[in-house]
């Protein structure tokens, strides 16, 4: 801001903010601004300001004006700027009418006062202020101060979507058409931010015709060669049937963004079902166009997990099990790698999708090869269920889906629920084929894969010894604990030394829970023991070990079911949802 430019009264200031017109008019008179001046100390910075924009305004036609009125703050914002921002709409007209000159005039950020009016959403100021515009006439300097953009590249109009105002959107777009043809520097229009706000009321505004039937002027432009479609195709229905009813609508059904997706792939990645069937019944061939990646609908529905989706493009597209993306995969490789078992499921319980089960991408990889790869035992089972799916089948690398399952095994122990194990478990028992590559036998795969780590390797070695401590560390818990319990029975002892409850049947159930936890644990530490003796086989120990971690889990849930009875015992039938949770725990 110039050194010379006049700033606001600190009086006056709290009155335009306050909208108190009675105050201002008092403290204009007081300042005796009862003659009139041009407003020209207004116009230095301004000038300043405009010369910063790409599209700069043309110089101003100075107005006069009470100089109490001409100042600015030190954000460069007038008296008109306040009011508007702060909604005085019977100020703002008393403003404009003493210093016109103000209604074209910028801050410190390129907002003109009709900018402010829209950010805040007022629409009565917003349309007192293009009233303002238009009285000045129909020159250069009314229609620039209309279309100027602030700092952002942004109308009034679009700051007014930006702010969700439908009503204001309205005014503007219907008093200032042009506005809505004027997009943002990175070339977003504000029809394209309405679809995206999801607003069907703003979209119908900027898309409205003009009373003479012209058509409207709204660009329908989005960033990165996106449109309004492909984001209406995201949010609404009723949005993406405004759009198509216009007349660049239907133009807009096969455009792809800088990605290669149309608005069908937008409406499958948000899952919006009704626009799929709207979009499909206006284009079916959409259900044939891939993006950049060879993705097509069909697989963005499959790693979505939308089985309606599915189906709706299926039907539409009947050589969908031939659409491959650019990994060579079909729909089922597309959901097993996106985790989306309810499709898996689907397509394996569908004989018309049995193509699809033993199709091989370009690395060789069948349905199979894939869930094992990425560790999904549901989907292994789901696929395994299915009498049609081949497991002997060979990848690129020469691989079976049994060989991949035991190549992802890292040597040592295994926690029992461990997902891959898990996989392992499930080829193992339907006696998926190994190659003679990988050996040919299961069981002699998995020892040669534990004693592949040489033993002069420390760092399995001490995992694996880190592993074997903690194992022994829960087992001797388990046989102390249930060792204890087994001599402080519930309810106590007679006088005779027999135990008071010894005839309930929840004793009973009590007794030979402890002395299974027991039996479990002890065996597993004397395994563990016995195991880590060093004159024991390499090959032995890890078969004590695992026997070990194999018998310490039911060790445990049986002392939890120890637990269970053991309330129930004391507590009898008045606490029997208790006991039934602390049963289904155990």
């Amino acid at each position: 801001m110039a050194g010379s430019q006049q700033g606001l009264d600190s009086e006056l200031l709290c009155a335009l903010t306050s909208g108190d017109e009675a105050r201002v008019g008092e403290l204009l008179v007081r300042q005796g601004d009862g003659h009139s001046r041009t407003d020209s100390q207004l116009a230095i910075s301004v000038v300043q300001l405009d010369a910063a924009m790409a599209a700069p305004l043309p110089p101003r036609r100075l107005g006069e004006g009470p100089s109490g009125l001409l100042g600015v703050t030190s954000a460069a914002s007038t008296a008109l700027h306040l009011v508007a921002s702060r909604g005085h709409a019977g100020l703002a007209r008393r403003v404009c009418e003493l210093a016109p000159s103000l209604v074209g005039t910028r801050d410190a950020g390129l907002d003109t006062p009709l900018h402010r009016a829209a950010k805040a959403r007022h629409r009565e100021v917003a349309a007192c202020l293009l009233s303002a515009m238009r009285a000045r006439g129909s020159g250069t300097d009314a229609d620039a101060a209309v279309r100027a953009r602030n700092r952002l590249g942004a109308t009034a109009l679009y700051e007014a979507v930006r702010n969700g105002h439908a009503e204001t959107v309205d005014l503007l777009a219907t008093e200032a058409p042009e506005l809505a043809a004027v997009t943002t520097d990175d070339g977003t229009s504000p029809l394209y931010l309405a679809a995206m706000a999801g607003s069907t009321a703003m979209v119908r505004a900027l898309l409205r015709r003009s009373p003479d039937g012209t058509p409207s002027l709204a660009s329908l432009a989005g960033p990165e060669g996106r449109t309004a479609l492909h984001a209406a195709a995201a949010k609404s229905k009723e949005i993406v049937q405004e759009i198509l009813e216009s007349e660049q609508g239907s133009a807009l059904l096969t455009t792809s963004d800088s990605s290669g997706r149309t608005p069908l792939h937008y409406a499958l990645s948000h899952s919006q079902h009704g626009v799929v069937s709207l979009l499909l019944s206006v284009e079916a061939s959409l259900a044939r166009v891939p993006d950049n990646e060879g993705m097509f609908p069909v697989h963005v529905a499959a790693m979505m997990g939308s089985i309606r989706n599915i189906s709706e493009l299926v039907e539409r597209c009947p050589e969908y099990a031939e659409l491959e993306d650019g990994q060579g995969r079909n729909l089922l490789h597309c959901a097993i790698e996106h985790d989306q078992g309810n499709v898996v499921g689907f397509i394996c319980r569908d004989d018309a999708f049995a193509a699809l089960l033993n199709a091989m991408d370009y690395e060789g990889n069948t349905p199979v090869h894939l869930a094992v790869k990425y560790g999904r035992p549901r989907m292994v089972s789901l696929l395994l269920q299915n009498m049609s799916v081949e497991v002997g089948i060979t990848n690129r690398d020469g691989l079976t889906a049994a060989d991949l399952a035991y190549s992802h095994l890292e040597p040592g122990l295994h926690y029992f629920l461990n997902p891959r194990d898990v996989v392992k478990n499930c080829l193992y028992w339907t006696r998926a084929p190994l190659t003679l590559r990988a050996g040919g036998d299961h069981v002699h795969l998995h020892s040669r894969m534990c004693d592949a780590t040489p033993t002069t390797d420390e760092g399995p070695k001490k995992d694996i010894d880190g592993i074997t401590a903690t194992t022994t560390i829960a087992s001797v818990l388990i046989a102390t604990v249930t060792f204890a319990a087994a001599f402080t029975v519930p309810g106590g002892y007679a006088a005779d030394g027999a135990a008071v409850l010894a005839s309930r049947f929840a004793f009973r159930a009590f007794v030979a829970s402890v002395t299974a936890a027991f039996l479990c644990s002890v065996v597993a530490t004397c395994l563990l023991v016995y195991g880590g003796a060093g004159q024991v086989p390499r090959g032995q120990r890890r078969l004590y070990q695992r026997s070990a971690s194999g018998l310490l889990p039911p060790g445990a849930q049986l002392m939890v079911a120890a637990f269970a009875f053991g309330v129930h015992v004391v507590l009898g039938e008045a606490n029997r949802w208790r006991v039934t949770l602390v049963r289904g725990e155990a």
